[in-house]
This record gives C-alpha cells, sequence and structure tokens, in this order.
C-alpha cells in the first residue's frame, strides 16, 4: 500500500503545470507569429496607401484634362476681332525644372445665370446698372497658367480663371495683379476659387501646324489658331512618396482653317 501511495504522489506532481523552459518556448513562438502577422498587415496597409494615393493623383491628372480639353473643344476664334484672340507663353522655371506654360482663349460657356438673377431681383434701375444687369453672355475668356497657391508659397497650382471681359487690356492687367509678389486679397480669393488642381509638377502645351508639333505659338506670326494642342499635365505626391504621375491629351481644336489629321 505505500508504495502505491508513492507512485499516484509522483503522477500528481508531474500534472502540476508547464515548466518555465515551456512557457518561455511557447512565448517566443507566439511572438514570432504576432510579429509576422503584424508585418504582413503593415505591408498591406503601405501598399493600399501607396495605391490609393496613385489613384487619387491619376483621379486629379484625368479630371483637369478632361477640364481643359472641354474647353479647348468649346474654343471660339475669329482672327478679325481682337478680343477673340488666342495668346499663350512657352514658359519654365529653371529652379523648380519644371514647365509652366500659360495658354488664354475665348471659349463657349455656360452663362452664370445666379449672378444675373440676382442683381434683376434687386430691382436697379439706373442706366449703369442696366448695363451690368443685362443677360450674361455665353462667351467668356480663359487662362490657365501656373501660380503659388495663395495659402501655401510652396507649392505649385493650376488655375483655371474665367472672366467675361474679353479684353487683351483687362487680361494683361489681370496677369499683373496675379504675378504680382504681394496680390491683394481679392485676387487671393480668386486664386483659391480658381485652383483646378494643387501640387502641380509641370504644364506643358505643344501646338500642331498640320505637320510638326512645336513649343511656341505666335498668333501674330501664324496668322492662325493650330490645328491641335496637347496639353502634359504633371502632378506631385505632396508627402514624396509616389513618383510623380504625367498624362497627356491631344485636342483638335474648331475654327482652325483647314483642320487635318495627323499623320
Amino acid at each position: 500500500m505505500k508504495t502505491k501511495r508513492k507512485i499516484n504522489a509522483i503522477k500528481w506532481n508531474n500534472n502540476q503545470g508547464f515548466t518555465l523552459v515551456e512557457i518561455m518556448v511557447a512565448t517566443a513562438i507566439s511572438l514570432l507569429i504576432i510579429t509576422s502577422v503584424y508585418s504582413a498587415f503593415r505591408s498591406s496597409l503601405s501598399a493600399y496607401e501607396r495605391n490609393q494615393t496613385k489613384v487619387i493623383m491619376l483621379q486629379k491628372v484625368r479630371i483637369s484634362l478632361d477640364r481643359m480639353a472641354r474647353d479647348f473643344s468649346n474654343l471660339y476664334y475669329d482672327a478679325d476681332d481682337e478680343e477673340l484672340t488666342f495668346l499663350s507663353e512657352d514658359a519654365f522655371d529653371s529652379e523648380l525644372n519644371v514647365d509652366q506654360d500659360m495658354i488664354s482663349f475665348v471659349a463657349v460657356v455656360n452663362p452664370k445665370l445666379n449672378d444675373y438673377l440676382q442683381k434683376q431681383q434687386s430691382n436697379q434701375s439706373t442706366d449703369e446698372e442696366e448695363s451690368e444687369n443685362a443677360l450674361p453672355s455665353d462667351l467668356a475668356r480663359v487662362i490657365y497658367f501656373i501660380g503659388q497657391d495663395p495659402d501655401n508659397q510652396d507649392m505649385q497650382s493650376l488655375m483655371r480663371i474665367e472672366m467675361t471681359e474679353l479684353s487683351t487690356e483687362e487680361l494683361e492687367t489681370l496677369l499683373d495683379e496675379i504675378q504680382s509678389t504681394s496680390p491683394t486679397e481679392e485676387i487671393k480669393d480668386m486664386l483659391r476659387r480658381s485652383t483646378l488642381v494643387d501640387n502641380i509638377g509641370g504644364f506643358n502645351i505643344r501646338y500642331f501646324d498640320g505637320e510638326d508639333w512645336v513649343d511656341k505659338w505666335d498668333i501674330d506670326e501664324e496668322e492662325n489658331i493650330p490645328k491641335a494642342v496637347e496639353l502634359t499635365l504633371t502632378v506631385a505626391d505632396p508627402d514624396n512618396k509616389q513618383k510623380p504621375i504625367t498624362q497627356a491629351v491631344v485636342v483638335y481644336l474648331p475654327f482652325s482653317e483647314n483642320k487635318t489629321e495627323q499623320g
């Protein structure tokens, strides 16, 4: 009987729990599994964030190019009317190493009827006020250019300004005010409303004369608008985690004499 009790006591002591070595081994294995799962999760999350950033950048470029292509497709030009002139500038920023072209033309746009109706409801009656309240035109001068963000001087943005005043003198005055080192609050507010896309890494325009693509277009020398334009837009990642994305679109222009297809 004494021998039997001793054996039972030994068995009971062996079933008390894990040894310290077993616990350490189990803990190490658990840590390895957790680390592997976390690393896989972080890698997947980083890849997802990179893809999301790339998708957003692509969307910005495509939306901007679509808007510009729509404006160019609605371009209105008459060589005999100075107010309908076509202006462009081939510019390059050597410090930033980016193209910063500018272009301005008259296009058919949706008239701003809301502003017109608000003025009509004010019941103004003087001749000057009645002139201001005239039915808005469906023609407007559109300007595309690269400028500094009014709230962030380190950021370049693609601006789209639409003005009902077609005079080239008004255009030159506006461009001078925009490029001023100390623009007024009114100009800053206009730029905020005119920003098409921010974090621009370049805006380049090429012109097709029917035979070749050129970087500059002098309307006085050519005596006509180009047959087509190639718009190239580059958008950069503000966090510098993605390479800049560049997209281009070719738009054939209406009102161009003897429009020909590119060979």
